[in-house]
């Protein structure tokens, strides 16, 4: 039975230049695992929207979507609250109540379910979760993972049909990312529950997907199981290839006729086959780096907490960095990474230790939108130079030399709200390089970036390395900072 079917459904924003979808037309079977996948800004939020009627952002529609047989446009609120179950990037903006065991509960209460119902319910989906030891605590008391997991088995406690998922994974540290959709893939494989999914971390994702999904421009590019969309978006030189699981990038790369792997198990499996078939070469020795002996950012005994009798959250962190270093932090969520960025920005006070700049500081928040104050983006990138003796025509050629940079001249009209996830953190990004900073604090940069992008903003970083800035970067992604810092 099919849960959606989409038939020639296109999509445009009002005064927008061109569709943010086109034509799109695939069904989802009942029981599927399917994952959406595609460069920033190549409308797969846009499409997630439209799964749930209250969720469709304001354009000009057309085409037919349909939920099990009938019209969504034809169901009530409440049938499609409680059908459709519906889970944001950032749980800041789902979790609605004070304490966790009125959250699970709030949903079915809001349906109008009897207190029995609510009760058996509720203590079903924390079982479930594995969540009863936290069941009494305040939502405030929760670190960042353990909220996306609340707003996961609150939405599940009115038992959907289709959980649709817009990249539920870009705010958790790797473990509890892996967690999560590791839960995924037990709804799925348990409860039967058909899933939708908007991922960047494909190669944690894909081992549970029975569909993949490929967007490029607004359009469908590959719709197939997840061991043959590897080899088509290969042959089609698309850039969202180096997206894919390692394993299969390892095996696209060279001439076999051994299986596809998938996982990490199964590309170690055929890298022992692929040694009987050609004699494998080692490794390079990694680069070793040198600085200057100029030192540019100096931190001695920091100590932090947000209220006076609540526990440090920075405990003694010193730090010396100098001149074109990149330096990256690590650690789970809650380990106190951005604090940590926000005391050496000054945003906060440590009541112990000091902190010394030597040059211009640049802050590139967790949340993008911070950064955001005007109507468009294009002034919102001229608001940098507000009070400063700058002519027009230098404000001119250094707002085109970040966006070209940035590669974001394509929405430089558009509101900063109405853009992407990925695209709002490239614009955050041009903000902060336009000024030209001789410290770059980077917190989670890579959120949101394809992994197409992933390369330019390298490529960007070594450039501003190059000519002597320092970078100091919080991040999750493990992989880009293993290579690159």
């Amino acid at each position: 039975m099919e849960s959606y079917s989409f038939k020639d459904v296109a999509f445009a924003y009002p005064e927008g230049e061109k569709k943010a979808l086109h034509n799109i037309t695939f069904t989802v079977q009942t029981g599927d695992f399917l994952i959406l996948c595609g460069p920033s800004g190549c409308g797969k939020s846009t499409l997630l929207r439209h799964l749930k009627s209250c969720l469709t952002p304001h354009g000009l529609l057309s085409g037919e979507i349909r939920y099990q047989g009938k019209l969504l446009s034809e169901m009530s609120q409440r049938e499609q609250a409680q059908q459709i179950g519906y889970v944001l990037q950032s749980p800041e903006n789902q979790v609605v109540t004070d304490k966790v065991w009125h959250e699970l509960a709030f949903g079915l209460e809001s349906l109008g379910y009897d207190t029995p119902t609510i009760r058996r319910r509720v203590a079903e989906i924390a079982a479930f979760f594995g969540i009863e030891n936290w069941f009494y605590k305040n939502v405030t008391e929760l670190s960042g993972g353990q909220k996306q997991l609340l707003s996961l088995a609150s939405v599940m406690a009115m038992q959907p049909g289709v959980l649709v998922l817009d990249e539920p994974t870009a705010q958790l540290d790797p473990i509890a990312a892996a967690d999560f959709l590791a839960l995924l893939g037990k709804i799925n494989r348990e409860l039967g529950t058909t899933i939708i999914l908007t991922e960047h971390r494909l190669e944690e994702a894909f081992p549970f997907a029975t569909r993949v999904l490929v967007m490029e421009e607004g359009t469908i590019i590959c719709d197939d199981k997840p061991e043959h969309v590897g080899l088509q978006l290969k042959d089609k030189d698309s850039g969202m290839f180096l997206a894919m699981p390692t394993a299969m990038r390892v095996w696209a790369a060279v001439d076999t006729k051994l299986d596809c792997p998938m996982t990490i198990r199964d590309g170690s499996d055929f890298l022992t086959k692929r040694a009987w078939e050609q004699v494998l070469k080692s490794l390079s020795e990694a680069p070793v780096h040198s600085y200057p002996e100029d030192v540019t950012l100096e931190c001695d005994g920091l100590w932090f907490r947000y209220e006076k009798e609540s526990p440090d959250v920075v405990k003694g962190f010193s730090l010396q960095l100098r001149k074109g270093e990149f330096y990256a932090i690590l650690g789970g969520n809650g380990a106190g990474k951005s604090t940590t960025l926000k005391v050496i920005s000054g945003l906060r006070t440590a009541y112990r230790g000091d902190v010394k700049l030597h040059g211009r500081l640049g802050h590139l928040p967790q949340n993008p939108q911070t950064l955001f104050v005007k109507r468009t983006v294009r002034e919102d990138l001229y608001e940098v130079f507000r009070g400063q003796k700058v002519s027009k025509e230098t404000q001119d050629a250094e707002v085109a030399r970040i966006v070209e940079l940035c590669g974001i001249r394509e929405f430089l009209d558009r509101h900063p709200y109405d853009i992407s996830g990925g695209e709002q953190q490239r614009t955050a990004l041009a903000k902060v390089l336009l000024t030209a900073p001789d410290i770059l604090l980077l917190d989670e940069p890579t959120k949101g970036f394809d992994a197409e992008f992933k390369i330019t903003f390298a490529w960007i970083l070594r450039r501003l390395i190059a000519q002597g800035v320092t970078v100091l970067m919080v991040s999750h992604d493990v992989p880009f900072c293993a290579e690159h810092a």
